[in-house]
């Protein structure tokens, strides 16, 4: 479990360096009103983010998703894993499928608070001046069903988006050759997984940022309703752009720095069917000891 936990730590890290600064320009197009946009689109969102704050306002919030990472990938990988070994037919597409969409039902409460204080963050609202005073906030506001705000929502797009991505990817990665698939490979397998999940479920996402960054929502169909009627159709798609573009290069990244950590950890251990094991949809495609440097 701990090679488990600290693999998923370092991958989670690396995506969220990676896509952060396009996921801070994603949240401000979700939030903003489209009537009266303070922002043309993801690259005019970005240059003014970096002109009046620096590189510092494009990690707003970066320390909520750096903090919160390692349970949920923890729980992705472990929840995925387990559920795996339990079925019938592991190595079918059909149980990829469904073994991802219980890790993405369980992370769900670990990542909903996570993107909360991180989407608060990102918006500056509610005074939030640090991670924790953020968190301390809407904690003293709002309780308990205030940091779980928009938490439908946010499982409405995990179980979906996590079926999705490890089906494509165990897709991607099947080959019929003995020998272990390439880094390329798994670089591309992984950057196609997330590009594919987030279009699917990206309107989703937005009425989750706007549920979660502003109170006038009393409830899911209720920021849906208001959204449509204020802002129309085009509103569900603000911010789609720098979201697919992030999600390539987070999601490849993420699942190579995973790899890499494992295979520098598993040297010690003389028997690497543990591994294939624990790890059975990244593992049984990569020979952790015949990876070539990148």
């Amino acid at each position: 479990m701990s090679l488990d936990f600290i693999a998923g730590w370092f991958g989670g890290m690396a995506g969220v360096v990676v896509g952060h600064p396009l996921d801070s320009v994603k949240v401000l197009l979700q939030s903003q009103d489209c009537r009266n946009p303070k922002y043309t689109g993801s690259i005019h969102c970005f240059r003014t983010l970096l002109k009046n704050d620096g590189v510092r306002g494009l990690y707003r919030g970066v320390y909520s998703p750096l903090m919160g990472v390692a349970g949920v990938n923890a729980i992705v990988f472990g929840v995925y894993g387990t559920c795996l070994r339990n079925m019938s037919d592991p190595d079918s597409l059909k149980s990829h499928a469904l073994a991802g969409a219980a890790a993405g039902l369980l992370q769900s409460f670990v990542c909903g608070p996570v993107e909360l204080v991180k989407s608060r963050m990102q918006v500056a609202t509610d005074g939030c001046q640090s991670t924790y005073q953020c968190f301390k906030n809407i904690y003293m506001k709002e309780g308990i069903r205030g940091l779980n705000r928009g938490i439908t929502l946010t499982i409405l797009r995990e179980v979906p988006s996590f079926s999705a991505y490890f089906f494509v990817y165990e897709y991607l990665t099947r080959t019929k050759s003995p020998e272990p698939v390439s880094t390329p490979r798994m670089l591309c397998a992984g950057g196609v997984a997330g590009v594919f999940t987030w279009a699917i479920s990206y309107p989703v996402d937005v009425l989750k940022t706007r549920m979660q960054v502003d109170s006038r929502y009393k409830s899911s169909y209720d920021c849906l309703k208001k959204s449509l009627k204020a802002d129309g159709v085009a509103c569900l798609f603000q911010g789609l752009t720098p979201t697919l573009i992030r999600a390539f290069p987070v999601n490849a990244v993420t699942f190579t720095v995973v790899a890499w950590t494992m295979r520098l950890l598993e040297g010690g251990i003389p028997n690497p069917s543990y591994l294939v094991e624990k790890y059975s949809n990244i593992i049984e495609t990569v020979n952790l000891r015949e990876v070539e440097p990148m």
